[in-house]
């Protein structure tokens, strides 16, 4: 019995890792935007025990999310427009620390 094709355009055959995220991609454009917010919520979280304020976690969580969404573009795994909000949250992430310890 021969395997039914997969409901791709690019990914013919899935021969690592890379491929098989190139067909999540094309199957479902709004897994790793997903993948990003859900990661930002779980590194703010995990960061928040350990600070009094809410500005540290917040511009660590936005950095690491800026970082991975840069990668997936990189990949082409998310549009431009994903990336550019990750960038924008991360400088004010950045303005909202600055003014959090001058403050101080």
């Amino acid at each position: 019995m021969v395997a039914p094709p997969l409901i791709t355009n690019a990914t013919n055959n899935i021969t690592g890792v890379y491929t098989i995220f190139q067909y999540v991609q094309e199957v479902s454009t709004s897994f790793f935007p997903l993948i990003l917010f859900a990661m930002f919520i779980i590194l703010f979280v995990i960061f928040r025990g350990s600070s009094n304020s809410n500005s540290k976690p917040f511009a660590v969580a936005s950095f690491f999310t800026m970082v991975m969404s840069i990668l997936f573009r990189t990949m082409a795994f998310i549009q431009n427009k994903w990336m550019y909000i990750s960038i924008t949250v991360m400088a004010m992430a950045m303005v909202w620390l600055h003014l959090d310890n001058s403050q101080s």
